[in-house]
């Protein structure tokens, strides 16, 4: 054995690479890049009733991003399980380890979901104590979130599996609909109508419209697999 060498005569730029690497990476870029401008508008929209609310849901976005996180490293820990298997054409495993990561992410986010609901007034409290404008809203945000929290679970791993599966329009639109495609439309809307209250129940509305945009594309693809199961077979 030995080490490999590497020089700069040796790379090889092709189309067909830059296609893989743009199909792979596109819904990752998508998801990340939307969320700055989602929060841009929610701040936006939360400017028109004032700066408590304004920091009142950019605590809500900070809480939700941390339990979020732990979400998406868990279903980055489920990609190569799933790439690997699925690369060789093991979809039987591949099926069982989507479900698997479904099921555990569901029961995190609802632990997660109870105990934030419970407690959410204590939690806004520790990034601003002794604000009671910003506890106000921001414990009714967080609570409004923590309902449709559980959903996440499936909306995040249907996104890790059909992007790892070279499945780049799905997992694009999937990784869209929570944070932009449903998010923006139902932020303006529930304004119009709600006022503030709409700006805090904004993000729930936008998961659970994500959830049911993303279950029939997810189930459809995930048959469509084990079509070619049985085929294999």
């Amino acid at each position: 054995g030995g080490n490999l060498r590497l020089h700069p005569s040796k790379i090889r730029f092709t189309r067909h690479i830059f296609k893989e690497i743009l199909r792979g990476g596109f819904p990752s870029l998508c998801r990340q890049s939307l969320m700055a401008i989602s929060t841009i508008c929610l701040n936006t929209a939360s400017g028109l009733y004032g700066d408590a609310a304004i920091a009142a849901m950019s605590v809500v976005s900070r809480v939700m991003t941390m339990a979020n996180s732990a979400l998406i490293g868990f279903g980055q820990g489920f990609q190569p399980v799933c790439g690997f298997n699925y690369g060789a054409k093991k979809y039987d495993r591949v099926k069982k380890a989507f479900w698997f990561s479904v099921k555990v992410t569901t029961v995190f986010m609802t632990v997660v979901a109870v105990f934030g609901f419970i407690l959410s007034p204590y939690v806004i409290a520790l990034f601003r104590r002794d604000d009671t404008d910003v506890i106000a809203i921001g414990s009714f945000a967080f609570r409004a979130q923590c309902i449709s929290l559980p959903l996440s679970g499936f909306i995040v791993t249907a996104n890790m599996y059909l992007q790892t599966i070279g499945r780049a329009k799905a997992a694009t639109l999937t990784a869209m609909s929570r944070q932009f495609l449903f998010f923006v439309p139902a932020l303006l809307l529930l304004v119009h109508f709600f006022g503030l209250t709409g700006v805090e129940i904004s993000q729930a509305a936008a998961d659970v419209a994500a959830f049911l945009f993303s279950m029939p594309i997810c189930l459809k693809v995930l048959n469509i697999m084990m079509t070619e199961e049985n085929k294999i077979q």
